[in-house]
């Protein structure tokens, strides 16, 4: 029997348009009733993935940040936690500086950019859920440097392959980090009124050596008495592929890339058909 479900939130829970369909919120709250542990496990921060949990009925935990803190959603309190540090936020910040390459930096608090461009601008202009909006800050080096929030993980971002993947294997020579580069361009809709834009560009997540999604899973599961068999991964992405791997029953979405599908134990159908709701009626219901 599967006591937790661990899912994605882009690409997985969301559809292509980064819409919590009614199908999806109202089986994912059934199986929360019958006493599954529903977690969220994403890359965005806690402060926004705290929101698709109420609407989801998901009132338990919640896995942020690429697996960099769990939050008790009962307490409000962090009970994980694997943050960067300043130090090395600094390094790759210069190496972003002095090579042009467009940078993230997330904080316990908020995002810190240069201006609003690629997936910035996505999560800024979203037209889904407004209080899921990331409280974003324009700022340059002097400003972090002056911060004393927890710097939870990086992103890197550009349109241009080749200086994308040149900046990637320069970041991988840094031993305190773990980068996880996504091999595909990536594509996101934006929705102004009536139009629809496409912004395509290719990104690297960047964290603290040894953070991933199932690191946080096994950290909690053990705190709960669950075994790694118990346990449903659901995800989408390069960054999921460590805890569809390791989980009892890792689910690969039919949206997901091929590395993902490759070690999924089963392909659920694309976050436009309702896949999630679809393996959690399967499974749980």
């Amino acid at each position: 029997m599967y006591k937790l479900v661990a899912i994605d939130i882009d690409g997985t829970l969301l559809n292509s348009k980064s819409e919590l369909t009614p199908k999806t919120k109202e089986v994912l709250k059934l199986a929360s009733e019958k006493g599954i542990y529903i977690v969220l496990t994403s890359g965005r921060m806690t402060s926004v993935i705290q929101n698709f949990c109420k609407e989801i009925g998901a009132d338990k935990f919640l896995i942020a940040e690429n697996g960099a803190s769990i939050f008790d959603l009962q307490t409000g309190e962090i009970i994980y936690q694997h943050y960067m540090k300043k130090s090395t936020v600094l390094k790759i910040l210069d190496l972003c500086i002095e090579n042009h390459i467009y940078y993230m930096i997330y904080t316990n608090k908020e995002l810190i950019v240069k201006d609003l461009k690629h997936m910035a601008l996505f999560f800024y202009k979203q037209n889904y859920n407004p209080n899921a909006r990331i409280e974003t800050h324009l700022a340059g080096r002097e400003y972090v440097e002056n911060l004393q929030d927890y710097f939870t993980k990086m992103m890197i971002c550009d349109e241009d392959r080749v200086i994308y993947e040149a900046i990637v294997n320069k970041l991988k020579t840094i031993p305190e980090i773990d980068v996880i580069p996504v091999p595909h361009i990536s594509s996101k809709k934006l929705v102004f009124g009536t139009e629809e834009k496409t912004i395509e560009y290719s990104y690297a997540d960047i964290s603290a050596k040894n953070t991933n999604k199932w690191t946080a899973i096994e950290n909690l599961i053990n705190r709960l008495g669950i075994k790694k068999e118990e346990v449903i991964a659901i995800g989408d992405n390069i960054n999921d592929i460590c805890m569809v791997q390791n989980a009892g029953l890792g689910i690969a979405m039919g949206n997901g890339a091929p590395s993902v599908q490759s070690v999924a134990k089963e392909v659920a159908p694309s976050n436009d058909e309702d896949g999630v709701a679809t393996m959690i009626e399967k499974y749980i219901l």
